[in-house]
């Protein structure tokens, strides 16, 4: 069973995630801030860390760094609604920085559960 860690601020966005990939087999563990996230990153070394690029404190963009510092190898997939930016130049820079896919909000369960599994084939 491939293990998730999803990083994000949203509660509801957690949960979603959590119920749809759930569903499809894997264990979810979720962080809502990026300093539990990278702390829960070192706990449980996850196959794939799925992390929001705008998050109030630490965003995704340092997070995205950090994980990358602390594992060269980890699967990382960065995601955003773009917020005042537009969401496809977010999520290039996400990828330039060492995100391996990104993904769009909002999006579909069958999207999310693609892109995961495109991530995880890396």
């Amino acid at each position: 069973m491939n293990s998730v860690l999803v990083i994000d601020d949203d509660p509801v966005v957690c949960a979603v995630m959590e119920r749809v990939l759930e569903g499809e087999g894997y264990s979810v563990t979720s962080a809502g801030d990026a300093q539990t996230g990278i702390s829960r990153f070192g706990e449980i070394n996850p196959d794939l860390v799925i992390v929001d690029i705008l998050m109030p404190g630490k965003e995704g963009m340092a997070t995205i760094l950090e994980l990358r510092e602390a594992n060269p190898e980890a699967r990382i997939l960065a995601m955003t609604g773009g917020g005042n930016f537009a969401a496809g130049d977010v999520l290039r820079i996400a990828e330039l920085l060492g995100a391996d896919n990104s993904l769009k909000k909002p999006f579909e369960p069958a999207t999310l559960v693609a892109t995961v599994r495109r991530c995880l084939a890396r």
